[in-house]
């Protein structure tokens, strides 16, 4: 599929399609912090959760929570910053 944009004097004009170019471009360069981020915040959640679970199931209420909260930091942390060293090299 293509768009064609015609200027005034009916010449075919091509700065649509640069746009459309320089938008994927932005788009691949930002996606490895993206996918760092959200792998922070699902590291947390999925910790968070397996922290309540075991709060519930051996009733010591906010152990667990917050152990799972300091484990899911320091595992997405270190996927964050290993993404980030990845980015880096290329």
């Amino acid at each position: 599929m293509s768009i064609r944009v015609n200027d005034p004097k009916g010449k075919q004009n091509g700065n649509f399609s640069k746009s459309i170019k320089s938008f994927q471009n932005i788009v691949q360069q930002a996606a490895p912090a993206a996918f760092g981020s959200y792998g922070l915040i699902a590291s947390i959640l999925i910790f968070m959760f397996l922290g309540k679970y075991i709060d519930n199931y051996f009733n010591i209420a906010p152990l667990g929570v917050l152990c799972g909260l300091l484990i899911g930091l320091v595992v997405g942390f270190y996927h964050l910053i290993k993404i980030s060293h990845i980015q880096n090299k290329k």
